[in-house]
């Protein structure tokens, strides 16, 4: 290989595990709106065998290394429950 393919190389880190491709696709969706790319890694693919047994939905959420905190702040926003401004009152 040579040194300009090996500096394009990005190093995919997980950033979190999810349950059913509905699911990941979904987080992906999120994610890539916000401006990171996302590959998903899964144990079986769905069309194989698209049942949730004993971890065989598991879905792996994957970005590029220099993103990871990006992404993980990104996590954080999505998975809080949303603020009731009629309750602010």
């Amino acid at each position: 290989m040579g040194r300009a393919i090996i500096s394009r190389m990005e190093k995919w880190v997980k950033l979190t595990t999810v349950w059913g491709e509905p699911k990941a696709q979904l987080l992906k969706g999120f994610l890539e709106a916000e401006g990171i790319q996302v590959r998903l890694r899964y144990h079986v693919p769905p069309a194989v065998y698209p049942l949730t047994v004993d971890g065989l939905a598991e879905v792996q959420i994957l970005v590029p290394e220099e993103d990871l905190f990006e992404a993980e702040e990104a996590l954080k926003a999505f998975r809080a429950p949303p603020e009731d401004d009629a309750l602010a009152d």
